[in-house]
């Protein structure tokens, strides 16, 4: 078992010791809990509060520091942090305050979103602020579809920029931050510059690596003016931007060693423009430590402390510190998912972390789409009011489903009090998930979660069990939760039940054989993850759907999910209507063009097997039968018509809340 001796030792940044080596990432858009006009509240405490608590050792919130005009955080995200002038420095000491009493320390981020705002404005231009309309970036560009200008910054205002970021720095040291965080990653400003994909300038702040790093040194030269010699200064960067024309390692590399020369003791390697956002947000798709080999990298190429981001579990964070590939591991979503996370790795009890799935959920919204929500934590941003408190009356519950959506319900219900009973009529939990767990071993860590927390509960399981009518009116519970789940659709096409034509989640559980040539009818998630599973395994895959490829898909989860398609050769054919399945293929209409100005093409693929990705149809006859039976009888996941994790997760949560 391992120790996490390395993840638990004290470490330096510059002079600065924190704790131990888990720091929490910046989180942005969702988690913006403060008023609207960035005074500190309550709820925006308690939220990183409950991760300073857990162990964590340095926390990386988001804040809003340039003063206006450069406010631009303010813009992308109002409610974060916000330390833009005197009266709301003074707010922001209450949260510092509450952080350090954890002896967890604290940083404070300096950055200017620049391009990254265009697409905010262009959807609801402001208009209390209307400077921020006026989207300004290394070299502008006019958008060829809407129009819209960015404008290109003269040296004057890079200067007054420059200048706001020191001035930004002095505020962050007065309101008890303990150092600094320059934004220079992803597609912000400072990044906007270093991007030869980007930064297409001819003056003294373009061409050469040297000059695209300028804006970014003076910067640092600035705020380490602002807040002195022993003030540590982080730099968060694109170790790689994972993009033909962008930023690449050695490049990475090269600017690494000029941020160390203008002053910087700590490099944050991440990556991710827009054009390549899940390798920020690293998705279910990919492999843990992606972004891993460029920190190691950089800090064997240049000597500096760095920190490691993307996708990194507690095992993997102390096997990466081991090695000496990082000096601190840097966790976001792992710390939404289970705040006391660090705690329970350092007590020994790593399967009571609630593991993050990386399913993207929690992004889903975007900059316009409120507060964020994770599928395995339904406190998340709710830290004030949510509890598990005992349940004023004590009741005998089934819970018929081994799924998700039940594990959960029955966990929740048996830790209120309840004498609670889980019915699963195959031979093992986990539902549909067991499905994604097969084809990605990493998801298995949920249904690992949710089978011990039934142990530890108290929950009385009951596998191979098939629950009817007469079983539920011989038991006599309280209540019954229906968590029934969904069979897979069969749509009516001809020669549907061909003996070659299989259901996708039989493929993925390795209960039906495919031959080499594979015609899929499906192409939203189920479908494209068995693709991929099934062109991993060295089969030819075509994929064919009656409307647009990956519909449904989270912002991240869509590129991942391509990317690796079009690594894999699979065929994608959107706007296809199945037409007849024959024993050597799929007939088809397909149009490469709009679904309602087509002019459709008649079409075959050849195919050994026919993979049937169609959606699902509830589940629900039990509770149907159970209707005036039992007086308390509940719905929840798929039976309810519910169709993602997030719904199953958050359907068993608020059942077990509420009975």
């Amino acid at each position: 078992m391992t120790q996490f001796k390395k993840l638990f030792e004290p470490g330096k940044i510059g002079k600065l010791e924190v704790k131990n080596r888990i720091v929490m990432a910046p989180l942005g858009h969702g988690f913006a809990f403060g008023t609207k006009d960035g005074f500190m509240t309550d709820r925006l405490i308690a939220f990183h509060e409950a991760r300073a608590r857990g162990g964590v050792g340095l926390i990386q919130p988001t804040t809003s520091s340039l003063g206006p005009p450069y406010d631009s955080v303010t813009a992308f995200s109002p409610g974060v942090l916000t330390i833009t002038d005197s009266e709301h420095v003074e707010s922001v000491k209450r949260w510092t305050k509450r952080i350090h009493s954890y002896g967890t320390k604290a940083s404070f981020s300096l950055s200017h979103q620049g391009a990254a705002l265009a697409r905010m404005v262009q959807m609801r231009p402001f208009t209390d602020r209307p400077e921020w309309n006026r989207v300004v970036t290394a070299t502008g560009t006019k958008d060829p579809v809407t129009g819209f200008e960015t404008h290109t910054l003269t040296e004057d205002e890079i200067a007054d920029i420059v200048e706001a970021f020191g001035q930004a720095a002095e505020r962050g040291v007065t309101a008890g931050f303990d150092l600094v965080r320059i934004q220079g990653c992803h597609a912000y400003l400072i990044h906007q510059f270093l991007s030869p994909r980007e930064n297409r300038r001819t003056d003294k702040y373009g061409g050469s690596a040297e000059n695209r790093a300028r804006f970014a040194c003076e910067i640092i030269r600035r705020v380490r003016k602002a807040v002195g010699p022993d003030f540590p200064i982080l730099f968060r960067m694109n170790g790689d931007d994972h993009i033909e024309g962008g930023i690449t390692l050695d490049e990475g590399i090269e600017h690494a060693r000029m941020f160390v020369d203008a002053g910087v003791d700590i490099l944050d390697i991440s990556s991710g423009p827009s054009e390549s956002s899940h390798w920020q947000f690293v998705t279910m798709y990919q492999p843990s430590g992606l972004l891993v080999p460029s920190a190691a990298a950089i800090k064997k190429a240049t000597g500096a402390t760095v920190m490691a981001v993307g996708k990194i579990n507690p095992v993997l964070g102390e096997r990466i510190l081991e090695e000496g590939l990082a000096d601190f591991i840097q966790m976001g979503r792992p710390l939404m998912a289970d705040p006391d996370l660090p705690n329970k790795v350092r007590e020994g009890r790593l399967d009571e972390i609630k593991p993050c799935i990386y399913c993207g959920h929690c992004q889903a919204g975007g900059t316009l789409g409120g507060y964020a929500n994770c599928t395995v934590n339904p406190a998340l941003g709710k830290e004030l009011e949510y509890s598990v408190e005992p349940a004023q009356k004590k009741k005998r519950i089934m819970v018929i489903g081994g799924g998700p959506a039940g594990m959960e319900a029955a966990r929740i219900l048996a830790e209120r009090g309840h004498e609670t009973s889980l019915y699963e009529k195959s031979d093992a939990l986990g539902g549909q998930w067991k499905a994604v767990a097969a084809h990605l071993p990493e998801q298995s860590s949920l249904i690992n979660y949710l089978s011990t927390g039934l142990n530890r509960a108290g929950v009385n399981v009951h596998l191979n069990k098939t629950v009817d009518r007469q079983l539920v009116e011989v038991m006599q519970p309280d209540a019954v939760v229906v968590a029934t789940g969904s069979i897979p659709a069969k749509p009516d096409i001809p020669g549907i039940d061909n003996q070659h034509v299989v259901q996708a989640v039989d493929v993925l559980l390795g209960k039906a054989d495919t031959g080499r040539e594979i015609v899929i009818i499906g192409g939203r998630i189920v479908g494209l993850g068995t693709a991929l599973f099934l062109a991993e395994k060295g089969k030819k895959v075509s994929v064919i759907t009656r409307s647009q490829i990956g519909r449904g898909l989270g912002r991240n989860l869509k590129p991942a999910l391509f990317h690796s398609l079009i690594e894999y050769g699979v065929h994608l054919y959107p706007f296809s209507i199945p037409d007849s399945i024959t024993e050597s293929g799929v007939n088809f209409w397909w149009s490469s063009g709009d679904e309602k100005n087509r002019n459709d093409v008649f079409a075959f693929l050849k195919a050994d097997t026919v993979v049937l990705a169609t959606g699902s149809e509830n589940d629900n006859t039990l509770a149907e039968e159970l209707k005036g039976v039992i007086p308390e009888v509940y719905t929840i996941g798929d039976c309810a018509g519910k169709r993602s994790i997030f719904a199953a997760m958050r359907g068993g949560a608020e059942i077990g809340l509420k009975l």
